[in-house]
């Protein structure tokens, strides 16, 4: 269900060498990494997904034989992890490609090796991208209907834009929040949201 930013949508469509997507948690690098992934899977490409755990600081998949591998929390991988990494990489994207989420710009590490690198930074969300997500989560969640029971008015999308920017996980969590109080299906305006956020 998840939809990809444009930025990286146009990327994908071009195609990239290895690309790096940079932003604070909650801004949906998990989930374009995830969207990559099941992408390329159905392209018929070998593809692995691999996430760094809080305290960990290597990766485990055995990414040689691997068309594209998405690294995720690339942050906390050892300086010898990031070498290992990196010396597997293609550099002119016949071999192994790379699409890692990180909280660190790693840029440098890729220009030293002579590998390509394109670069997204997740510091904002556009209004129309968070309009397109809510919907397709709710239509999603709908259970068996084409049509969500519970919509956002445009100026409630706003304020969540206007509040969150580009925090997705904070306008999920206060639609979570507005849900558990919600009593009839219908329409969430700006006036429930701003109800909630002055209790």
């Amino acid at each position: 269900i998840a939809i990809l930013p444009e930025p990286v949508a146009e990327i994908a469509a071009k195609g990239f060498v290895h690309l790096q997507i940079i932003g604070e948690k909650g801004y949906g690098k998990t989930t374009t990494l995830l969207a990559l992934a099941a992408q390329f899977k159905r392209e018929g490409k070998r593809v692995a997904y691999e996430h760094i755990e809080e305290g960990q600081s290597q990766f485990t998949t055995e990414n040689n034989a691997l068309d594209v591998f998405l690294l995720d929390e690339a942050q906390r991988l050892s300086e010898r992890e990031r070498d290992r990494l990196l010396s597997s990489l293609s550099i002119t994207g016949d071999g192994s490609r790379a699409v890692i989420g990180s909280h660190d710009d790693l840029t440098p590490l890729f220009a030293r090796r002579g590998l390509p690198l394109t670069t997204v930074r997740y510091d904002t969300t556009t209004l129309a991208h968070l309009a397109a997500v809510t919907h397709r989560r709710l239509t999603y969640f709908a259970l068996g209907t084409d049509t969500p029971s519970v919509t956002l008015s445009p100026d409630a999308v706003r304020c969540l834009h206007t509040t969150f920017g580009g925090d997705i996980r904070a306008t999920e969590m206060l639609l979570y929040e507005v849900f558990q109080r919600l009593r009839e299906r219908g329409e969430i305006t700006v006036e429930m949201l701003r109800g909630l956020a002055n209790k």
